[in-house]
């Protein structure tokens, strides 16, 4: 079998150093890298661009499905009261209506939406609107009545006087959206999801929550085309673990579980250490406390897998150190971690832990310092946590952030909203470049274990783009590369 020689402007590695402008190709891992030249006679295949080839992006922290489904949803991002919510459904028809993306913090009515509020624009059909972060929704009362999460989910159903109001958290967010949802065809979201990684100059992502319908059309897709546009490392819910089974080798894989052990601080469902500054009367929710993720834990190494762990509160961080401690598990995954002090971070570095960052929440929670008071100086401690010695690994968290990885890098580098950030916090070019190839494929695991490095005998996924980012800051996608082959053609060929 012939190799395949992928040339370029420059090879450029993670580490920002140029070290030939071709990279050889064989059996989908790297051979040789240096002058075209030094190749002569010995491929059959050769890529040529106009542009730079770095090692793969990987976005570390993604969900599959709602990547695919945003792309037909009705986008609320920037909504600033329930009048232009309802605005925004006017007009709307399908089966299901769907969106995301709405802030009550930035709600000039100053309070939550209701049932109410969307059956006054529409009542035929059923209506799911899910907040920014995920961890809430409100539905009218069609999707109520066809769901009807308060019978299993009653502590997650927010009631008044006996009646459901339509707003539902945590648990009950995910059963509404699977109920409402399962007739939703999911190769096509899926085949949309994986176009906008290739297109963002993804060549990989873990797809966190990924479900027995997700996975079975990556796996259909793989199975079609011999190939993905890109990699994905698959992390079922923990509470699914003997139900999800199946993977392609190398192209999407069951790499671990997701377990929660909190919500969100918008929704204040995050577990803190103490309450809420301008809600005192509560810290938050926990989810899975020391002993359920020990368990998790201990159970996932087992199967040779890793726990990812999403833990933004402080609260709950510390049930999730206090739990590896008290199991001996190392190497596993904590997501988000956005309150986070002193001695946490020096405890992530001793576990050696892979905490999967979103930069991108810097921009977005412009609101935390209500929600925390002076424990804003322990928010997104990034730079804090590199410097120590904590395994960083970047990510997007898409759809509830954008998925384009210039807006992760310049969140993580400066681009943010006081006060959720410091200048103290941001990343160098470099380390973040570092945080979003090398260390976030090994984040992932599964397929994309040997990805983000360019050496020999490591993964032939490669990013390659029009801008050299460490030079002028800027990612500029031309194609991406996994295994060897054009992800635009897996795509061309898939569709």
């Amino acid at each position: 079998m012939k190799s395949t020689l992928i040339t370029g402007l420059a090879v450029v590695n993670e580490l920002g150093d140029v070290v030939g402008d071709s990279v050889l190709v064989e059996e989908g891992l790297i051979a040789g890298i240096g002058p075209r030249s030094r190749f002569a006679g010995s491929y059959g295949v050769e890529y040529r661009f106009e542009g730079y080839i770095l090692p793969s992006i990987v976005d570390a922290h993604l969900h599959i499905r709602g990547l695919g489904l945003s792309s037909e949803s009705i986008d609320l991002r920037g909504v600033r009261g329930i009048r232009e919510l309802k605005e925004r459904l006017k007009g709307s028809r399908a089966p299901l209506l769907y969106g995301r993306g709405w802030d009550q913090e930035l709600f000039e009515e100053s309070r939550w939406p209701t049932r109410w509020d969307l059956d006054d624009v529409v009542k035929d059909v059923p209506v799911v609107l899910v907040r920014i972060c995920g961890h809430a929704a409100v539905l009218n009362s069609k999707a109520l009545e066809l769901s009807r999460p308060w019978e299993l989910y009653p502590d997650y159903t927010l009631m008044e006087a006996g009646v459901p109001t339509g707003v539902v958290f945590e648990d009950a967010v995910a059963y509404v959206l699977s109920k409402l949802l399962e007739n939703v065809d999911i190769r096509k979201l899926v085949l949309k999801a994986l176009k906008e990684l290739s297109e963002n100059g993804i060549a990989g992502a873990s797809s966190m929550s990924c479900n027995e319908g997700e996975l079975g059309a990556l796996e259909n897709l793989a199975f079609e085309a011999k190939a993905l546009p890109a990699k994905i490392s698959c992390y079922p819910d923990y509470a699914r673990r003997d139900y999800v089974k199946g993977g392609v080798r190398g192209w999407v894989e069951i790499a671990g579980f997701k377990l929660y052990s909190d919500g969100s601080l918008g929704a204040r469902t995050a577990y803190l250490r103490e309450p809420y500054s301008d809600e005192p009367g509560t810290r938050g929710i926990l989810l899975a406390d020391r002993r359920v993720i020990g368990e998790a834990m201990v159970e996932t190494s087992r199967r040779g897998l890793r726990l990812a762990v999403h833990a933004i509160g402080d609260g709950a961080l510390d049930e999730v150190l206090e739990a590896a401690k008290a199991t001996g598990v190392r190497g596993f995954r904590v997501e988000h971690a956005s309150l986070a002090w002193d001695e946490q971070i020096e405890a992530l570095k001793e576990l050696s832990t892979y905490v999967v960052v979103q930069p991108r929440f810097r921009v977005s929670d412009w609101w935390v310092d209500r929600r925390l008071g002076p424990r804003i100086k322990a928010v997104y401690r990034f730079k804090s946590m590199v410097d120590r010695g904590v395994k960083v690994a970047l990510s997007s968290d898409a759809p509830v952030e954008p998925l384009d990885p210039n807006e992760t890098i310049k969140a993580a580098m400066s681009m943010c909203r006081q006060p959720a950030c410091s200048k103290e916090e941001a990343l160098s070019i470099r380390e973040a470049l570092i945080s979003y190839t090398k260390l976030a494929a090994e984040a992932s695991g599964g397929g994309l274990a040997g990805s983000g490095v360019l050496e020999k005998g490591y993964n032939a996924d490669f990013t390659v783009s029009r801008l050299n980012p460490l030079w002028d800051g800027v990612l500029e996608p031309l194609e991406v590369i996994v295994s060897g082959l054009r992800a635009s053609q897996i795509y061309k060929y898939l569709s």
